[in-house]
Order: structure tokens, then C-alpha cells, then sequence
């Protein structure tokens, strides 16, 4: 298969919440980069649907919110959210987990 992905992946899993229509919920992050993430559950939102990914580091880090556009779905797995725009202090939560921010980050 070939790799469409701009960025590298964590695939270590996360917890955290997901922000849909009827409220947030619980979920496992299981694969995320700078331009997005996966979110393991089995609530599946609509493709074009706006959410807020929340990230819960396992450690003393401070939770890091997202918004996005949910992408793509995946039966019974879960879903596929692509990140606005990010601010700053997103870059600085995503950092601790991901490393340096890729240089053409801006530009997404």
C-alpha cells in the first residue's frame, strides 16, 4: 500500500475524549501525527463532522485540545480526524509527545 501520510505517526496509544453531537466522549487515540490523528471507538461520527479531540498525556502534562474535520470512518474501529490549523500552545502540547513540529507545519 502506498503511504499518503506527510508526517510521521505516534502510534503508541492516548486516552482521551472526543467532542461529537450528543457530548463528549472516552476514547483511545491510536494513532497520531501533526496533521491528525485516529480515534479507536465505536461512536461514529458523520465524515465532514466537526469535533475537539482532547489528548490526556500519561504524564503531568496538561490535557491538549484540537478541533478538526472527521475524515474518514473505519467499521467498527473508529475514525479518522484531520487538525485545523494549529496554535501554538496545541504545538506545544503536540511537541512533548511528537518531538519537533515539522517545518512546513505552518503552511497546513
Amino acid at each position: 500500500m502506498e503511504e499518503h501520510r506527510r508526517h510521521p505517526r505516534l502510534t503508541q496509544p492516548l486516552e482521551g475524549t472526543w467532542l461529537g453531537l450528543s457530548g463528549a466522549a472516552a476514547c483511545r487515540i491510536a494513532d497520531l501525527s501533526w496533521g491528525g490523528c485516529f480515534i479507536q471507538t465505536t461512536t461514529m461520527p458523520p465524515i465532514g463532522h466537526r469535533t475537539v479531540v482532547t489528548l490526556t498525556p500519561a504524564t503531568d502534562r496538561p490535557a491538549v485540545a484540537i478541533p478538526g474535520t472527521v475524515r474518514y470512518l473505519e467499521a467498527a474501529m473508529g475514525f479518522a480526524v484531520a487538525f485545523d490549523t494549529l496554535t501554538p500552545d496545541q504545538i506545544a502540547g503536540l511537541t512533548h509527545l511528537l518531538g519537533e513540529p515539522p517545518k512546513d507545519l505552518s503552511a497546513e
